[in-house]
């Protein structure tokens, strides 16, 4: 405020008198005391007001404190609620295993009404109660992501998203189309774009507001808020980024080999001879150039097709040159295989590869029913009871010395009962069916303590099977519920087999549709042999099927009914098999029936001995 005031006071004239000059003397020193009082009162409010700026500042950072506490208390409430849907989610798909074919929405709607103590248990003693609206034979089914539970976040988040886009719709009519579809957004708004396509109101809206046509992709790539829906619409718009980057990708070869023409730099294809730039030819590690297209084409073939293989050795993924100017036994480096093909090819080449090395290595294997995941059937680890073992052993022993004792006479009817007993029993205790009885009595206990589920570790099916009827694994599953569905199954196999033809090479087996009975197997065997005694060729000779498949039908029905008690009802049309009535023979045992109870028996014998005798770890 001095500096100020000096700065705007005048400068004394040159011209003044002495009068005048003490005046100023005497009013500048009287300035001067006043700009000093003003100055002490000043520094006095300067002071008092840094005084007073100290609790103001720590207000200042009380207050910044204070506004930042919400946003964390909303972070935690945010995970909070993140944490209670991801509980739902796995209570919900808990309780759609242990109830399949169960209505989803019923099943959401009481896990979002019942408490949050022991409520899992809660929501499946109400649904026993209600008999769970379950079918016997309702089959599990994995949980779609749109029937999930949502947080407050992505259902908010997509009702500013769907109002953006639909101005000319109702609140109403966008809530209740959400809330039919679970509040997701891709299902909603398809919904959403049916009902805009055909309200006049919403055309009129637009034609007053010169809106565009709302597009059929999403075209918000802003934050929405949510991270749940971003993710959803990247994923919504990959299909559009994805065929941008493969027109962009089309573009730019046709540029470069239109420059590579220009310059004279095209390499000429040696395989279908066709000029192309260098980005797309492939060589052979002798140097033979062909293009990707040729590769591509003849890899497809020699996977799917009934052409040469092009596998230099079996149960290997080395490609052999397809190079038509040059007798070449090279082959394509992994590295341009990987290049040159697309992946979902270059990945059946290597499932190929795989599924022919497990089959080379003679292991036993696995598979998948649903895919062609296969894995070797490695043998549970156990040691024997040698207590058991020894008890079984010296038991009999000892009783029969007791009774011996006991009872003189008993010793002679002894030696008579075991001695009928063996030779009764010889048929069935050669040294040929012997040690195949006690491998498969192994197998089966080893299979009951292991359980009949498998699990495939295939990222694209993960589904789980039955070891014993490869049927899907459900959390109620009995292998052949009914005995007509394991008749049925067994004759519809022998009816298959009667007309399909099996590689004995790889096992794969396939039908002949038309043309020549020269069928050629996609690993390139040949099945059957020519005829040595004629010239003559059978090539187009036509089978007859039908009779083929109509006897495979009674044979197996006749072997089946005769090892099995055949229903009431077979043949009538009320059980859906297949067959004529009448066919099998009535409930008198036979000579066979008598061998086939004494093999039950023994085998029950041998399970049981089994069992008692061996601890599996």
């Amino acid at each position: 405020m001095l500096g100020n005031l000096l700065y705007r006071s005048p400068r004394p004239a040159s011209s003044t008198t002495t009068g005048d000059n003490q005046q100023r003397v005497r009013s500048a020193s009287t300035s001067a005391s006043g700009s000093a009082s003003r100055t002490s009162q000043t520094s006095q409010a300067t002071s008092t007001a840094a005084t007073a700026s100290t609790p103001q500042r720590d207000r200042a950072a009380t207050t910044t404190t204070h506004t930042t506490t919400p946003t964390t208390a909303a972070t935690a409430s945010s995970i909070a609620e993140s944490a209670k849907v991801a509980f739902l989610n796995q209570s919900l798909e808990t309780l759609l295993e242990v109830f399949p074919g169960g209505d989803v929405e019923e099943v959401r709607r009481l896990l979002q009404t019942s408490g949050e103590e022991s409520r899992i248990y809660v929501v499946t003693e109400m649904l026993l109660k209600s008999g769970g609206r379950v079918g016997k034979d309702a089959e599990t089914r994995e949980l779609e992501d749109w029937e999930k539970f949502r947080t407050e976040e992505y259902k908010e988040a997509v009702r500013r998203v769907l109002s953006k886009e639909f101005r000319g719709l109702s609140k109403s009519t966008i809530l209740a189309v959400m809330a039919e579809h679970n509040f997701q957004y891709s299902r909603a708004r398809t919904t959403l774009l049916e009902i805009a396509s055909k309200s006049w109101r919403f055309s009129l809206s637009n034609f007053f507001r010169r809106s565009k046509p709302i597009p059929a992709v999403p075209l918000t790539t802003t934050p929405t808020g949510s991270a749940e829906l971003d993710a959803e619409l990247h994923d919504l718009l990959r299909p559009t980024r994805d065929q941008q980057i493969n027109d962009d990708r089309l573009i730019a070869l046709r540029l470069n080999e239109a420059e590579a023409a220009s310059a004279s730099a095209l390499q000429e294809c040696q395989c279908c001879y066709g000029d192309y730039s260098w980005e797309e030819t492939a060589c052979c590690s002798e140097g033979h150039f062909f293009c990707h297209g040729c590769l591509t084409r003849s890899v497809q073939e020699t996977i799917f097709g009934q052409g040469k293989s092009l596998l230099l050795t079996e149960g290997s993924s080395n490609i052999g040159c397809i190079s038509s100017s040059a007798s070449c036994s090279a082959n394509v480096p992994m590295d341009i295989l990987q290049a040159a093909l697309p992946a979902d090819l270059l990945k059946s080449l290597e499932n190929r590869t795989a599924s022919e090395t497990l089959e080379k290595s003679g292991l036993k294997l696995i598979r998948c029913p649903f895919c062609d995941y296969a894995e070797a059937d490695e043998t549970q680890p156990y040691r024997i009871r040698y207590n058991a073992v020894a008890i079984g052993l010296f038991s009999p022993f000892v009783a029969v010395s007791a009774l011996s004792i006991i009872l003189p006479g008993f010793s002679t009817i002894w030696r008579v009962c075991l001695a009928m007993f063996i030779l009764s029993m010889t048929p069935l205790l050669s040294a040929r069916s012997l040690p195949t009885r006690i491998a498969a009595a192994f197998t089966t206990v080893s299979l009951r303590h292991r359980g009949a589920l498998f699990r495939c570790l295939s990222p694209a099916c993960s589904r789980g099977s039955c070891l014993l009827c490869s049927k899907e694994f459900t959390p109620f599953h009995r292998c052949y519920e009914r005995e007509e569905d394991a008749a049925r199954l067994y004759i519809e196999k022998a009816m298959a087999d009667a007309v399909k033809r099996t590689c004995p090479q790889c096992s794969v087996s396939f039908v002949k549709s038309d043309g020549c009975n020269k069928l050629t197997c996609p690993c390139g065997q040949v099945p059957g042999r020519a005829c040595e005694e004629c010239r003559e060729c059978d090539l187009y000779v036509a089978e007859d099927e039908e009779g083929k498949i109509k006897e495979a039908r009674e044979t197996a029905e006749r072997e089946y009914w005769d090892k099995h008690k055949k229903p009431k009802n077979w043949g009538k049309g009320t059980t859906g098999m297949i067959g004529p009535e009448g066919l099998g023979r009535g409930r008198e045992i036979s000579a066979e029936g008598a061998q086939e109870k004494l093999d039950k028996v023994l085998d029950w014998g041998l399970e049981m001995a089994v069992e008692r005798c061996v601890e599996f770890l």
